[in-house]
């Protein structure tokens, strides 16, 4: 019987010729391949160089959809786990955010060693050996972001071990939505993947228009830092990553305004709660709700929630390229 492949919607921004931020593509992606044991993978998007390409026509979410990006490069993609899917031990050289969607799925690491990971669960994968196992009775939908990471130091997988968690910081008024549960693997000194901390992302900041921000993790530098005991959730929550950088961070949108902006930046997006449009230049928009995923090249954009309820959003922020000229 031919599996089962659940909708996925993918919007890609992008300039007109006349310079203009627009949708240019809106629907499946075009590469939702099935592997055995019946996991679906969609590649949604990705890169092959650091800072990222962001001025072409190119639909990079239809490349071959290989499991490891190449050096310096990075991987977007989706991949359902099917209820009774088996796992598979395996691991990659990269930094990964693994964005539980919906469902929920177990990730077995060394000598048995297993972390459930639920809808609205982020967890930080550095270069440790995994296997995901859904026990469950419904499919478990997983985001990907696969980024380029550090070889080991001499070839000895030699980690800081498990590490005491931040505590949260203070955040002023209404809580809104529960912090976001971040789970962070590693290796310990004897090479085993272990879990390094597991608990709400400490980093949530208050921001002048009522959105909440919680920084994940991220890098200032590709290929990635995963052989240390820092923390990069605790780094500076600037809005654009440095030359080479990356952020990724999760930001709740409260109903009201939105505020024009831009980065030099291709972002990958996962709308995990609620519903919100984003408006591009001349009033253009598009509606994002849960579950819908966007590419975002550099445009200008604004995100204005006219619903009623908050919208949860996860960012990777990749840096670009930048502008040849101004559009």
């Amino acid at each position: 019987m031919a599996e089962e492949i659940l909708p996925l919607r993918r919007i890609v921004t992008g300039y007109d010729a006349q310079g203009r931020a627009i949708v240019t593509m809106d629907g499946e992606p075009p590469r939702r391949n099935v592997r055995p044991g019946g996991t679906v993978s969609s590649l949604i998007w990705g890169s092959e160089e650091c800072p990222a390409e962001v001025w072409t026509d190119e639909d990079f979410g239809d490349r071959e959809n290989v499991i490891e990006p190449v050096p310096d490069g990075s991987w977007f993609r989706i991949v359902d786990f099917p209820a009774g899917a088996p796992g598979r031990m395996h691991r990659t050289e990269t930094l990964d955010y693994a964005i539980c969607m919906q469902g929920a799925c177990d990730m077995e690491m060394d000598d048995g060693l297993t972390v459930t990971v639920r809808a609205g669960d982020i967890l930080v994968q550095q270069a440790t050996s995994h296997s995901w196992i859904n026990r469950g009775t419904e499919t478990c939908r997983i985001a990907f972001t696969l980024i380029d990471s550090k070889d080991p130091v001499d070839g000895r997988r030699i980690g800081p071990g498990a590490q005491k968690l931040a505590p949260l910081w203070p955040y002023e008024g209404e809580q809104g939505l529960p912090p976001v549960r971040r789970i962070v693997t590693t290796h310990d000194e004897n090479g085993k993947a272990i879990v390094m901390t597991d608990g709400p992302a400490p980093q949530r900041i208050k921001r002048a228009r009522g959105n909440t921000s919680t920084l994940i993790w991220g890098a200032d530098e590709t290929p990635c830092e995963v052989w240390t005991a820092e923390d990069f959730g605790l780094r500076d929550n600037e809005i654009e990553p440095p030359p080479r950088a990356h952020w990724c961070r999760v930001i709740d949108y409260p109903p009201g305004p939105g505020r024009m902006h831009r980065t030099d930046t291709v972002d990958y997006i996962v709308c995990l709660t609620g519903e919100i449009d984003m408006e591009l230049d001349d009033g253009a928009e598009v509606h994002m709700k849960a579950g819908d995923v966007m590419i975002q090249q550099a445009t200008n954009h604004s995100w204005i929630n006219r619903g009623t309820e908050i919208c949860r959003i996860v960012f990777v922020l990749l840096s670009g390229k930048p502008q040849p000229q101004r559009r």
